[in-house]
């Protein structure tokens, strides 16, 4: 009776997990895009007045980002029991690294609120020049704390991935790309920090990874996990 438990259990948060992953990312890139459809290609006075005119757009961009990275948290744990039975140590290094990538991104969205609270000074003229307004932004802008979350993200999500590909739980082949597709994003952030002029390459580099994201978040949540009787019976035995 345990062992089924234990299974339902497992089960239950492997799509609770996928549900996540399609928050998580829905949120993410909601409030990616509100924040970026606010004065594009202006220059830092004028987006300033823009944001400034468009603050409650611009503030929900911030906060849908918010609830994005706080529920990573969820996705965290979720992912942790579902991959659990397979290495216990690994799924516990992919659930700290995805906790430490939430509170990274939370940091870096504090940052942002900060930087909000700069171009509203700016805009009004309050002291000092726009110049000196932005020059504070940039260094604000400047903390790394993107690149860093990401890469915090890129390494859970390898061990999640790799711990799917061993299981079985989902397609071999979807595993195969979210693991391929976390790899090709790691690398692509330590590049960044390492060369600033290849941040052109985001775009093509996200799409393995969002693939495997989209698709891995709607098969667990549909079709959830087919645990093999071998895995069962292996808790079993272990169990007893």
């Amino acid at each position: 009776m345990t062992d089924r438990t234990d299974l339902d259990t497992q089960r239950a948060y492997a799509r609770f997990a996928g549900l996540m992953l399609l928050i998580v990312l829905g949120c993410s890139i909601a409030g990616l895009i509100v924040t970026s459809s606010v004065g594009p290609g202006l220059d830092f006075a004028d987006r300033s007045a823009q944001i400034v005119a468009s603050e409650p757009l611009f503030r929900l961009g911030l906060v849908l980002a918010l609830i994005g990275s706080l529920s990573t948290v969820l996705l965290a744990v979720a992912l942790y029991v579902t991959v659990r039975p397979v290495d216990r140590n690994l799924a516990l290094v992919g659930l700290l690294l995805r906790a430490c990538e939430s509170a990274i991104g939370g940091m870096g969205l504090a940052l942002s609120f900060g930087v909000l609270q700069l171009r509203a000074m700016a805009a009004a003229g309050d002291g000092l020049a726009v110049g000196e307004w932005q020059a504070f932004a940039d260094v604000l802008n400047g903390v790394a704390t993107a690149e860093v979350a990401a890469i915090f993200f890129s390494l859970g999500s390898i061990a999640f991935f790799y711990l799917f590909l061993r299981s079985r739980y989902i397609p071999r082949a979807l595993a195969a790309v979210g693991l391929f597709g976390s790899i090709c994003y790691a690398a692509l952030w330590i590049g960044i920090l390492l060369v600033p002029d290849a941040s052109w390459l985001v775009p093509y580099a996200s799409v393995p990874i969002l693939i495997a994201e989209v698709a891995g978040g709607l098969w667990l949540l549909v079709r959830g996990i087919e645990v093999p009787k071998s895995a069962v019976a292996d808790n079993a035995t272990v169990g007893s």
